[in-house]
């Protein structure tokens, strides 16, 4: 909250309350040409305050964040990569994917059902088989990405 945004509301002074799950922003100004103050360890750079609070205001929510980070962590292991590939693909079985990646039968099923869970694959059953398939093309558009950024070593 600003001076403007302060004064616009009938606030006085400072807002002890601007926001209960944000750290308190204390900004100083550092003398001319130098890189920090000298009581300032170096890992602490000086910052905008105004600057901060409008990016923290566009920022989203941290159980929005949380659940973005969900998925994606859904990626963190190259195997769950190679399955997402291979499903991308081709509707597949569990032994199926397990002879993709070379492993064992149990360990592909723990895999698909987390990856199943993080909304990554859709089921269908056919008899006694069941097959994996991308619910979506957005894991695959991610991995394209992921590997597109890899390609240009970024």
């Amino acid at each position: 909250m600003g001076k403007k945004d302060r004064e616009r509301d009938g606030h006085k002074g400072r807002d002890k309350k601007q926001h209960d799950d944000r750290p308190r922003l204390k900004a100083r100004r550092r003398p001319a040409g130098a890189d920090r103050f000298r009581d300032e360890p170096k890992e602490i750079a000086g910052f905008d305050p105004e600057n901060v609070e409008r990016v923290l205001d566009a920022m989203p929510s941290p159980e929005r964040v949380l659940r973005a980070a969900d998925p994606l962590g859904g990626l963190a292991h190259p195997s769950r990569v190679q399955a997402v590939c291979a499903l991308g693909a081709s509707e597949l079985c569990v032994g199926d994917v397990a002879a993709v990646l070379g492993l064992s039968l149990s360990a592909t099923s723990t895999m698909l059902k987390q990856l199943r869970g993080l909304g990554w694959l859709a089921v269908r059953h056919a008899g006694k088989q069941t097959y994996y398939r991308l619910s979506s093309q957005l894991p695959k558009a991610v991995l394209d990405l992921l590997f597109k950024l890899d390609d240009t070593g970024a």
